[in-house]
């Protein structure tokens, strides 16, 4: 927590207003530098009790300064402490879903993932999933055996998702999901149903004033993803030709989607860092500012589908990060932990867990109607036979969700996405501290965005 010095300020404050209780304060300090770690664990790796870990717990509930802390662009496990918030107050909605968890019993989260695609895109941007369209493909993976879902069958499934409590889709992977011309009717029929929709696209084929442009605005994010300010490069990345004028058209369609709009959707950027875009990590927050998006995605490569960065490289996307970090933006930056802790000079955390539970935050429906555990096993490139939990394009899902459900399976893949990884840790230490006795209400990821706002008033 003192490995950059903007961070180690923070971390003060929140320490300066620490209970006096030298134990307590301890708790405190501990699980801000790792709050995935199981309260039992802590009790046990400080000699306290329980107690005292509760005591830690409430100490990080009730202050402003902690909550200033952990919405920081310098704290490397901002975006774990907010899956936990969300987590928490999910099983709060719904306290009966941690005990089914538990007993391995049949449960589907308040979000899933969907990829209504044709099972192709027309971008092959070099550190996507999709960058590999000839050996990695569906049908290297014989995953297209039972052909493609229809529109009918994802409205279908959607109705079902609905009806079992799910409230929140991301529309993302398997391809690009706005060349699928059954998906304005997909996306109608789902924000009829009131579901959330999160759309995540390259934006070239959006159509201002046609039917999916009109569904489009019935979304509550979209996120273009746009990886390079600068055309050529552009290109580069994409796979697309000059000629298209690609980046030029996508900047287009992301205005005409802020000036139509109502209140929703949010449109925002998605840039992922890889060699060939390290150095334009700074050009890219002006470039989004410019157009008016709403925020800023700074992701890396955190599957390692291209070639690492080397040491050269690295030094010069942290410098570019606290040079973000530092100055005025013009928009809303969001980094993930992996670079937030490369801009600290930290090595980032990738740890694992003994069982995978994708299944229960995020469990990903693909473009040939197959469930699975979360998106990246969705994808051609990571697909595992084990991890196919079943079909729900002639089985209705709650069936499959009971089929599969007694099945563990093990964290053991070669790749994981960053959000699995949050989250398996998370939802690990969730359980084993109800196990403990340390109940939803004790978490100290209740500490709020709402604090932090009246934190900076006082």
């Amino acid at each position: 927590m003192h490995a950059d010095e903007t961070l180690a300020h923070i971390y003060a404050e929140a320490v300066r207003g620490a209970p006096a209780d030298e134990l307590v304060r301890a708790v405190l300090l501990c699980h801000l530098a790792e709050p995935s770690t199981p309260a039992t664990r802590l009790a046990e790796d400080l000699g306290v009790s329980l107690d005292t870990v509760r005591a830690g717990y409430r100490a990080c509930q009730g202050s402003a300064a902690v909550a200033r802390l952990v919405n920081s662009l310098y704290y490397p496990h901002r975006m774990r402490w907010s899956f936990a918030t969300a987590t928490v107050q999910e099983w709060q909605r719904v306290p009966e879903r941690p005990e089914r968890i538990r007993a391995h019993e049949p449960v589907l989260s308040e979000t899933v993932e969907i990829h209504p695609t044709r099972g192709t895109c027309n971008y092959r941007c070099a550190m996507c999933l999709w960058s590999d369209q000839d050996q990695l493909t569906y049908a290297t993976k014989q995953l297209d055996t039972s052909g493609l879902m229809t529109g009918d069958e994802w409205v279908r499934v959607l109705s079902e998702l609905r009806a079992n409590g799910v409230c929140r889709l991301a529309v993302s992977g398997g391809g690009e999901a706005l060349i699928n011309p059954d998906l304005p009717a997909i996306l109608t029929s789902a924000a009829d149903l009131g579901f959330e929709i999160h759309v995540y696209t390259t934006g070239f084929s959006i159509r201002p004033g046609g039917p999916l442009f009109d569904a489009l605005l019935r979304c509550h994010r979209i996120r273009f993803s746009i990886h390079s300010p600068e055309p050529a490069n552009y290109d580069r990345i994409a796979g697309t030709q000059p000629r298209q004028h690609a980046l030029d058209r996508v900047v287009r369609n992301l205005g005409a989607l802020l000036a139509d709009r109502n209140v929703f959707p949010n449109v925002g950027i998605g840039f992922v860092i890889q060699p060939f875009n390290h150095s334009q990590i700074e050009a890219m927050v002006d470039f989004a500012a410019d157009t008016g998006a709403d925020w800023l995605d700074l992701r890396k490569d955190e599957v390692d589908v291209t070639a690492g960065l080397t040491a050269d490289q690295l030094e010069l996307v942290r410098s570019q990060l606290r040079a973000v970090r530092r100055r005025p933006r013009g928009i809303r930056i969001d980094l993930g932990d992996e670079l937030v802790a490369i801009a600290n000079g930290q090595i980032p955390d990738r740890s694992r867990t003994s069982e995978c539970l994708g299944r229960y935050f995020r469990p990903t429906i693909g473009a040939y109607g197959h469930l699975t555990p979360c998106d990246l096993k969705a994808e051609p490139r990571f697909a595992r036979t084990g991890h196919d939990l079943g079909s729900v394009k002639h089985s209705r899902i709650l069936d499959v969700v009971a089929v599969s459900s007694v099945r563990r399976i093990p964290d053991d893949c070669a790749q994981c996405m960053p959000s699995s990884r949050t989250g398996n840790l998370i939802v690990h230490k969730l359980l084993d501290d109800l196990a403990a006795g340390i109940g939803l209400d004790d978490q100290p990821f209740l500490a709020s965005q709402a604090l932090c706002d009246r934190g900076s008033q006082d």
